[in-house]
């Protein structure tokens, strides 16, 4: 690993990026270590400095000692299904996970009409195999899956990929029809892939959220066959994700752990900027993400998205069309809640330096402000605005026995003393199990708090939000808002990619005719983004 070349002007391929970051995962005694020798060296020269010793200047040789608490887990609410307990406690000394056991997801989607997309050559076996797969594994969560006799199954080949791109289109437009022929309505497209294809799942996802609107689901049959047999867990994993995309809802936070202040009809906001890469800077805008939770469970999220063109000269951090976006989400919210209003807003927002605080806040907080007083004279909800950030180089070193066995803290830890500001409302909150390397917590930073919620209340809530992900049985290192927003930026920018026809991942960077658009085509581009995908949470 010691001197090799590094390819500095392209993107490197996803599976060299997930090679490189198992390799230089560290466990945390490892990295302790580590530290703890760079230290030392640094020490040395000091201690042999004549400045440092004229200045009077020495480094302690240990690692600062704070005092952090566990909180803990929240227990997780499934469906009532009468006999069965359907409230699942979490493990109190291993937390950061769950086991859903029997229970069925709380709101099941029913998929009577659906296809299967085979490209990875299935034969008869393993198409019946993974169709029934889907059934039974679907019926025992909660989802109602059309058998093998209602399915449609179509198939494509990989080998050729110009062909693929050139032909999946026609291929999703014919599921659709014969569907629309037998006059029923298609749920989802079930899509296999034979090998990890970027360029045709971002086809695919662009087809299927702005053009068509199907949803899709892409698998890859290695992940689906691994260890030879078909594996129930990755079905499992696969319908959660199903589930949630057809508007279904897997599982809550239970009543008696509810946060206090998700008993009153609250707005739960979270909010991202995803930049270019430095190299497509001159021709690839900046956009943000926001989405805001619409129910008292906050686990379903409405979307917006804005392009902003300032990424050409700086990357612009501030969202430019705040006020706007915040009156459209308030206003889906009043829509959902028939006629009610949230009573507080709370902003998670993530990608924000330092440097930028004031900025954004000045900013974003006033436009969000001037939203409100639009709507209706008056209507001036207390907004909470919380700062995520996970680029920073603080790490948690247990000294005692709550640490998983790898070493890492425990979900749940949180610090909020000894490293943290003066003055300013801040603390690291680990949220996670972290399963390679060392666990990196999470820095939040309260810019503004008209709700005057102790640090306790705010602790709480973020930590508890991080177990709403509705891909995964598992709390997640990010408050669930802050996640989607950025997995809708993300999706974002394959959309804009498609439209635009850029390549980024070429060898050069970008393809022959990316940077040659003209002003309309960009104008007209902006608007299909911002007008959004119809299906709502299409993007987990």
């Amino acid at each position: 690993m010691m001197s090799q070349p590094l390819p500095r002007r392209k993107k490197l391929p996803d599976e060299a990026i997930a090679t490189m970051i198992r390799q230089t995962a560290v466990k945390p005694l490892d990295r302790q270590k580590k530290i703890m020798e760079g230290l030392q060296r640094n020490n040395d020269k000091y201690k042999n400095d004549p400045y440092a010793k004229e200045f009077g200047i020495s480094l302690s040789g240990t690692m600062t000692k704070l005092t952090g608490r566990i909180l803990d887990p929240p227990s997780i609410e499934y469906r009532d299904n009468g006999k069965d307990k359907n409230i699942v406690n979490i493990n109190k000394t291993n937390p950061g996970k769950w086991f859903q056991d029997k229970n069925t997801y709380l709101n099941g989607a029913d998929v009577s009409n659906w296809a299967v997309l085979d490209m990875a050559q299935l034969n008869d076996g393993q198409y019946k195999e993974v169709v029934q797969g889907f059934v039974t594994v679907g019926k025992e969560n909660g989802i109602k899956f059309g058998g093998v006799d209602k399915v449609m199954k179509v198939r494509v080949s990989m080998k050729d990929m110009d062909e693929a791109l050139a032909t999946i289109e026609d291929h999703l437009v014919r599921i659709g029809h014969h569907f629309q022929a037998a006059g029923s309505k298609l749920d989802f497209v079930l899509i296999i892939f034979a090998f990890k294809a970027g360029s045709l799942y971002d086809k695919i996802k662009h087809l299927g959220d702005m053009k068509l609107n199907i949803s899709t689901q892409c698998c890859l049959k290695a992940n689906l066959y691994k260890g030879g047999n078909l594996s129930k867990q990755v079905v499992a994993n696969v319908c959660m994700k199903i589930n949630s995309k057809l508007g279904g809802i897997n599982h809550v936070l239970s009543k008696g752990c509810r946060p206090n202040i998700l008993k009153r009809p609250v707005m739960i906001m979270g909010a991202d900027v995803s930049h270019p890469a430095p190299e497509c800077r001159s021709f690839k805008p900046s956009i943000a993400a926001v989405v805001a939770s619409v129910e008292p469970k906050a686990v379903n999220y409405e979307v917006q998205v804005r392009i902003q063109d300032m990424g050409l000269e700086s990357n612009e951090e501030v969202i430019k069309d705040m006020k706007e976006v915040t009156r459209n989400l308030l206003l889906k919210f009043f829509e959902k809640n028939k006629g009610r209003k949230p009573e507080k807003i709370v902003m998670f927002r993530d990608g924000c330096s330092e440097g930028q605080f004031l900025t954004v806040l000045a900013k974003e907080l006033m436009a969000m402000r001037e939203a409100c007083m639009e709507l209706e004279e008056g209507y001036q909800p207390p907004i909470t605005y919380v700062v995520v950030q996970k680029r920073h180089h603080t790490r948690f070193f247990p000294s005692d026995t709550n640490k998983y066995r790898n070493g890492n803290a425990l979900a749940g830890t949180v610090v909020d003393q000894g490293i943290n500001h003066p003055t300013e409302g801040d603390f690291y909150l680990l949220s996670h199990e972290g399963i390679q390397g060392t666990s990196r917590p999470c820095h939040y930073q309260v810019l503004w708090d008209d709700n005057n919620m102790t640090a306790d209340e705010l602790e709480v809530l973020a930590y508890y939000l991080c177990h709403l992900y509705s891909r995964c049985s598992r709390s997640v290192s990010y408050p669930t808002p802050t996640y989607y927003a950025h997995l809708v930026a993300d999706r974002a920018r394959k959309h804009h990619n498609e439209l635009a026809q850029f390549d980024c991942g070429s060898s050069s960077g970008y393809s022959a005719g990316s940077g040659k658009m003209t002003e309309s085509e960009r104008r007209k581009i902006k608007e299909v983004v911002e007008r959004g995908v119809e299906k709502p949470m299409y993007f987990v």
